[in-house]
């Protein structure tokens, strides 16, 4: 098992996960980016708007991996 490091990244802004999560690959870390994209654009079909914005996605080492980006414009399948 890996450890992923989710960070939301909204601009020059970064909030840096501190915790983690063990998964067994890069491919499980971006499902579960994807679910929480989609968590939040249920959040924000009930009054609340989705801001331009992104996952980054970081390996133990804190290099970023993967970026899932997020906002009004964005779809993921």
């Amino acid at each position: 098992m890996n450890r992923y490091y989710f960070n939301f990244r909204e601009g020059d802004e970064i909030a840096c996960d501190q915790v983690g999560m063990y998964l067994p690959n890069l491919d499980a870390a971006r499902d579960e980016a994807i679910r929480t994209w989609h968590d939040l654009v249920e959040v924000a079909a009930h009054g609340g708007d989705l801001p331009d914005c992104a996952i980054q996605i970081t390996d133990v080492s804190g290099e970023p991996v993967l970026t899932i980006p997020f906002g009004d414009g964005v779809t993921l399948h």
